[in-house]
């Protein structure tokens, strides 16, 4: 090797050609180091590129599961709500209804209270009819009894004025018959 250096030495030619190659393979030399650290740094780039994109890719099925899990639960309160509007309407509509149901009570609760104080007049009114159908049965009774005897009473009486009148009609022809026989016997 040392007579190769000697030689190139030797040789201005030869030394332009070694150095021309020394600086080409320098070149090259220079080329496959950055070469290979563009490599290791791409390599380098690509694994954390790579490893990135495996924890995207997993937290990207993670959001994609939350998201699915996200609109079936949006989907039922959506249908919560639906349900919630529908038993707000029915909320609303039962509020009338028991509204137009406590009117109605407090109407029927008035009449209810008429009618029985109408009731409880009625009632008095029958108890004093009652006491007075009473007292006039009484008195009927009374008035009846009265009645048959004054019937029994005049019954004899007219009897008695029968038996007079026979009496007397009988009392009256004894006596025509007594003046017939007097103005007769004259």
């Amino acid at each position: 090797m040392s007579e190769l250096i000697s030689r190139v030495q030797s040789d201005p030619v030869l030394m332009i050609s070694a150095a021309i190659g020394v600086v080409i393979l320098l070149f090259v030399v220079l080329v496959v180091v950055v070469a290979s650290m563009r490599v290791k740094t791409y390599k380098d780039r690509y694994i954390d590129v790579k490893v990135d994109n495996e924890a995207k890719e997993k937290r990207i099925v993670t959001l994609e599961e939350e998201m699915k899990a996200l609109q079936i639960k949006n989907a039922q309160n959506e249908q919560e709500l639906q349900q919630f509007d529908d038993t707000k309407k029915r909320l609303a509509k039962t509020a009338e209804v028991l509204e137009k149901t406590q009117k109605e009570f407090a109407a029927l609760q008035t009449l209810q209270g008429r009618t029985q104080t109408e009731l409880d007049q009625l009632r008095e009114q029958y108890e004093a009819l009652k006491g007075a159908h009473s007292a006039l049965n009484e008195r009927m009774e009374t008035l009846h009894e009265e009645n048959s005897k004054l019937r029994v009473n005049n019954a004899r009486l007219l009897m008695k004025l029968e038996t007079e009148e026979r009496f007397s009609s009988q009392i009256q022809q004894r006596k025509k018959q007594q003046t017939n026989q007097k103005g007769e016997n004259e």
